[in-house]
């Protein structure tokens, strides 16, 4: 009785929003403990389903349709579920008719996410940091400025609440960006494989699907974009449509040059590894002419930080002297 009683006067001296927010932190915790077993529950249950499929096909003689399911080289998105809703979202062309959770699934596809719950995951995180850093802004405030005022205090609790909320949207940004560099380092890579799978004899749809396997090692994000383009083809867009897909995923303009170039080939009935050739030579100019404007454009950012902090060095350094002459000359 007496640890009962102990514990009673404990919980009784703890103040409301401390016991608000050690049950919302037991809360999240259960809730995100919840997803994570539901998550793996799934994916257990997907590939139990993807093993009796590969045991029934290979019973009957007709498992060389599915031989990319069993790969080494093959990507990690092979989950038949998975795909399926995540071309549901990338074919979509109408963005009139989209709602919120399509268009937080299309930016969440940009960034390399691909799971099937990532946008529960993503709104989830941003909850749990709204409540998160406005109780810690709150618990700040307690602590080194307890005698603030209220309309302060709550301005305060609002601006980390908003950072808390704000915080997942910036880290979604970052990783697009760093994804878009990714893909355009890697496209004239694509491209000179393109340009070797044509001189063997494959197609293009073919030859996509090739690729996608083995430049996944260098560039996985660019790999995984090419995995859902093939995905694509298969599911009946035509080339030059997934192409353009592709352009808008990645935010590379040459995917959507290559998607015209294909289209106008196949239309004039044209050398495809000609065309190939001759564009990877047009991408290695375009690297090199961006590469020299950021060499042309390097002086002019140097101006600002040769201002800030070498020039008052070396104004300091050939002043010095003179100063301590004439102080000397003076005295």
């Amino acid at each position: 009785m007496s640890e009962i009683a102990y514990l009673a006067d404990g919980i009784g001296e703890l103040g409301g929003v401390e016991l608000f927010g050690a049950v919302f932190f037991t809360f999240a915790c259960v809730f995100f403990l919840v997803l994570a077993v539901l998550d793996v529950t799934r994916r257990r249950k997907e590939i139990r389903r993807r093993a009796i499929l590969d045991q029934n096909l290979t019973r009957d003689g007709n498992a060389f349709d599915e031989q990319w399911l069993n790969k080494t080289r093959s990507l990690r998105f092979q989950s038949l579920s998975a795909t399926s809703s995540m071309l549901g979202d990338v074919e979509r062309q109408t963005k009139e008719k989209e709602t919120e959770s399509s268009k937080i699934r299309r930016e969440l596809l940009k960034a390399g996410f691909f799971g099937p719950n990532s946008v529960l995951w993503y709104q989830s995180v941003r909850v749990f940091l709204l409540v998160a850093c406005g109780l810690a802004a709150y618990l700040g405030v307690q602590r080194f400025a307890p005698g603030m005022s209220f309309s302060t205090t709550l301005m305060l609790i609002a601006a980390g609440a908003g950072a808390g909320f704000l915080l997942p949207n910036r880290y979604v940004a970052r990783r697009q960006k760093q994804i878009v560099w990714q893909c355009r380092d890697g496209f004239p890579d694509f491209i000179d494989l393109l340009v070797i799978c044509s001189d063997g004899g494959l197609s293009p749809r073919a030859a996509i699907d090739r690729i996608s396997r083995e430049i996944a090692q260098a560039y996985p994000y660019l790999g995984a974009n090419l995995y859902i383009t093939n995905l694509e083809i298969r599911a009946g867009n035509s080339l030059h449509e997934a192409l353009y897909n592709l352009g808008r995923r990645t935010q590379v303009e040459e995917a959507s040059t290559l998607a015209t170039l294909l289209q106008q080939t196949e239309v004039l009935g044209t050398s495809i590894t000609d065309a190939l050739r001759i564009y990877s030579d047009e991408m290695r100019d375009r690297r090199l002419m961006r590469a020299e404007e950021k060499a042309h454009s390097l002086p002019v950012k140097l101006v600002v930080p040769l201002g800030l902090y070498i020039f008052p060095v070396i104004l300091v350094v050939i002043l010095l002297p003179v100063v301590i002459r004439m102080k000397h000359a003076l005295m």
